[in-house]
């Protein structure tokens, strides 16, 4: 009777949370509304379909001349003139180039591939997914001389690769949001606090621990519900491949619990609604900032990496580039997934205790 119970005060509170969320124009504009414009606003100004230019250098061969001719033939792609490494590089500095195919014969294991590109340009992600691409096809015509994935020879530390021109900007704003739902939502467990929704509850026959699995329950749904809206909306609208169903379902709930922790968390520790509502999403931003949402983490210096690191949005953002962009599965996000767990149990162990000992006081 009292596991009925306890289910019945879940699904209770999950309703009541979903429901308000509903009910909020404000809630509504930044779960669905927002997302998808910053979606579309970056997607469109830095991500387009514009022609790509990429050098071509290795020695005069067959090999160079047969990726030259691959590329050229790509309608997205136009083979810059320019086949001298260092010059190359330079012009990628300058952004004149969005990247360069080196072919490199002088390796015991046959012809290598490797891509040089600029970590502060938009457009070498979408460059090195036209060069796999082309160079995939390559392979499949000619099956005797079996080409190798593209290595990554960048200039600056980074990995670049995209599925699509909406792909980044659509993982940082799904890590974001997602993120900034939960915390902010605090405000919703002052708003019970307050109007005596929690004192009903725990009058009712039911314990404590009811109280707290049902609330951090309907938090979770609240996060995985806001993932899941950027997700379905990226995939619909603009065409985004977001990797192994499987590892992305993972990879949403063990996010979505971090927020829900450090919702909880939040909503238990300031008294009042303007006390959440004036710090958490400040804090949101600074974590999203430096956990790689606003800029990609490929153009920070080491030190600010290092700082990044501590934020889960690093993680899960590293997660959502190796599903998209690599082809990962649900074990090459492994680490990414364990140290999200890690936040997560630190995060809802802090906060359940909190939320427990505000409920029987």
């Amino acid at each position: 009777a009292r596991s009925g119970s306890g289910w019945r005060a879940t699904r209770a509170f999950v309703a009541a949370v979903l429901t308000q969320q509903a009910r909020d124009r404000t809630s509504f504009f930044f779960m669905l509304i927002l997302p998808i414009g910053i979606i579309t606003i970056i997607g469109t100004t830095f991500g387009g379909a514009q022609r790509l230019e990429i050098a071509v250098v290795g020695p005069p061969s067959a090999a160079t001349e047969a990726v030259r001719t691959a590329l050229a033939a790509d309608d997205q792609i136009e083979v810059s003139t320019t086949t001298d490494l260092e010059e190359a590089r330079s012009q990628i500095r300058r952004f004149d180039l969005e990247g360069a195919v080196v072919v490199d014969e002088t390796g015991a294991t046959g012809t290598t591939y490797g891509f040089v590109a600029n970590p502060a340009s938009s457009s070498s992600f979408a460059a090195r997914s036209a060069v796999q691409r082309t160079l995939d096809r390559l392979a499949a015509a000619d099956q005797g001389n079996e080409i190798p994935p593209i290595e990554r020879r960048l200039v600056g530390d980074a990995r670049l690769s995209s599925a699509g021109a909406f792909s980044l900007t659509a993982a940082q704003n799904l890590v974001l949001f997602t993120f900034i739902t939960a915390l902010t939502s605090g405000v919703l467990l002052v708003r019970a606090r307050r109007s005596g929704v929690l004192r009903r509850a725990m009058a009712a026959p039911i314990n404590a621990s009811a109280v707290v699995i049902g609330l951090g329950t309907a938090w979770l749904v609240l996060a995985v519900l806001q993932a899941v809206i950027i997700v379905v909306v990226g995939a619909v609208a603009f065409d985004v491949d977001w990797g192994s169903p499987l590892a992305g379902a993972v990879l949403v709930v063990l996010f979505a619990l971090v927020g829900t922790g450090a919702g909880l968390l939040a909503g238990t520790l300031f008294p009042t609604e303007d006390g959440v509502g004036s710090v958490t999403p400040p804090v949101a931003l600074v974590l999203a900032a430096l956990g790689g949402c606003m800029v990609p983490i490929e153009v920070f210096p080491d030190s600010l990496v290092t700082f990044s690191r501590l934020t889960p949005h690093y993680w899960a953002l590293e997660g959502w580039k190796e599903l998209i962009f690599d082809g990962e599965g649900l074990a090459g996000i492994g680490d990414r997934l364990v140290v999200l767990a890690g936040f997560a149990v630190a995060l809802v162990a802090l906060s359940a205790p909190v939320l427990r000992r505000s409920l029987t006081d």
